[in-house]
């Protein structure tokens, strides 16, 4: 129903224009700040000052020690699964022989070749003339060895190596045909092959280089091999071990230690938040990991926490052995913090003192000469002007100009702002057509809304904080 009120809402060009010609149009403005930073040496607040900014309520949660813990934690994963598992040695030895092309390199062969083209479809006579003819290339190239290159450029019939005197570069099994492979991987360094015949013509082969065919010793590989298994076996016995390990922990849940010697892990010691830490890893790292260890139960009764997921294969627990609750610190702890923002909050307003007095001038005398150069800007293009002072200059009334505004920045001070000139929309702010149907969109979701609310007060509808949480909820929580 939202939906169909919302579609058939209408808005006038006349309204959009409007609206777009007040929302992005460009002024000219000055400004001149008043920065906070100038006026540090100019204050120095007394203690009283500085007690009555502490004991302030507004000011209380900045002084705040957050609750946190000392815990203890094991981890169980396939790394800690994995110590405890033994590989006999003939297991190691039988997975090497059923894996050999694994730790061997394959061998390649680096050739040249002359060929001479003759299709396997070609007439015999065609193919026996192909043969001579490579017959007699072979007799010149086994009389000077030297001039296979040149002999390949003059007389192969295969372009894409002709002009590299034949050569191939190197090549490993299955990436010739049969024929072709069989003579290069039978031949040695600088062996040349007699005429081969393949369904492409006839070949004459040289190889020119020879690598790979290495094979690792069971020796060199062991330890490689060793992960492998202990992995594989790790990986099957995780399951159980996280079953196990779950039990546990919850069983006998007033030490970690049971499940430390059982599993063979280790104990380990951290000092934790609610939320983790920045730089954290692992398990320190896991909110439901941290949100567990500060639940009610295990802070009150310094139990394990019930094994927790925090990654892959991984699961953890862990208990409270030391806590300290969120806290107020003492002044003292913090009489130096305070001091800080003493200070910036009585030099900001120094500056802001300064700026008003600055702004009722101009106000009075307009034609005052104001310093900083003068720049154009639009809520498009801010030009580096801060966006507050910005928003402030497009906000100023400017029935009379100059007009100025003063704008408060907080801890950074003050601003006052000249408007001198306005001018039309910025032209950088997009096509007509696109800003006439964005402010269409905005007006159905304005019109849908205030049906919506209209509704609301119709049926005496009230939306209740909790209903809303649940309604926000991820479902399945």
């Amino acid at each position: 129903m939202l939906d169909g009120v919302g579609a058939t809402a209408f808005a006038p060009a006349s309204l959009s224009t409007a609206a777009f010609d007040a929302l992005l149009q460009q002024r000219e403005i000055q400004v001149q700040r008043f920065e906070a930073k100038d006026y540090v040496g100019k204050v120095n607040p007394s203690d009283d000052d500085l007690q009555a900014y502490y004991k302030a309520p507004e000011n209380a949660a900045q002084f705040q020690a957050p609750e946190q813990a000392t815990i203890e934690y094991v981890i169980l994963d396939l790394e800690s699964i994995k110590k405890g598992i033994t590989v006999a040695e003939d297991e190691l030895r039988k997975y090497y022989t059923e894996n050999e092309k694994r730790f061997s390199t394959p061998e390649e062969r680096r050739a040249s070749h002359i060929l001479v083209k003759a299709e396997k479809s070609a007439p015999a006579a065609e193919r026996e003339k192909a043969r001579a003819k490579a017959e007699q290339l072979l007799a010149e190239v086994k009389k000077a060895p030297g001039s296979f290159a040149d002999i390949a450029r003059k007389n192969s019939d295969d372009p894409g190596s002709a002009q590299r005197g034949g050569d191939l570069d190197f090549f490993g099994r299955g990436a010739m045909v049969k024929p072709f492979e069989d003579a290069a991987f039978g031949l040695k360094q600088g062996e040349i092959s007699g005429v081969v015949e393949s369904d492409f013509g006839y070949h004459i082969i040289q190889v020119t280089g020879v690598r790979g065919g290495d094979k690792k010793s069971f020796e060199q590989v062991r330890a490689e091999i060793e992960n492998e298994a202990k992995n594989q076996q790790a990986q099957s016995r995780f399951s159980a071990a996280a079953v196990d390990f779950t039990n546990v922990v919850y069983e006998q849940s007033d030490s970690l230690k049971p499940a430390a010697e059982k599993f063979k892990l280790e104990v380990r010691t951290a000092e934790v938040k609610r939320t983790p830490a920045p730089g954290a890893t692992g398990a320190l790292a896991n909110a439901k990991f941290l949100e567990a260890l500060f639940g009610t139960d295990s802070v009150s009764n310094k139990r394990n926490v019930e094994a927790v997921e925090v990654g892959p294969n991984q699961l953890a627990s862990g208990r409270i052995v030391q806590y300290s609750a969120a806290r107020q610190r003492s002044f003292d702890e913090v009489k130096a913090q305070v001091r800080e923002r003493v200070v910036a909050k009585q030099a900001s307003e120094l500056a802001r003192k300064d700026g008003e007095a600055r702004l009722a001038e101009l106000r009075k005398a307009p034609e005052t000469a104001m310093a900083g150069a003068s720049v154009t800007v639009s809520r498009a293009a801010t030009k580096d002007v801060p966006r507050d002072i910005v928003d402030a200059a497009l906000r100023a009334p400017t029935d009379k100009l100059p007009s100025f505004a003063g704008v408060e920045q907080g801890t950074q001070g003050y601003a006052v702002v000249r408007i001198a000139k306005v001018s039309g929309r910025d032209a950088a702010t997009g096509e007509t057509a696109q800003l006439q149907a964005q402010f269409g969109q905005a007006w159905g979701d304005a019109e849908a809304q205030a049906y919506y609310a209209a509704l609301k007060k119709r049926f005496k509808a009230e939306t209740l904080p909790a209903a809303a949480k649940a309604a926000s909820a991820p479902s399945g929580l």
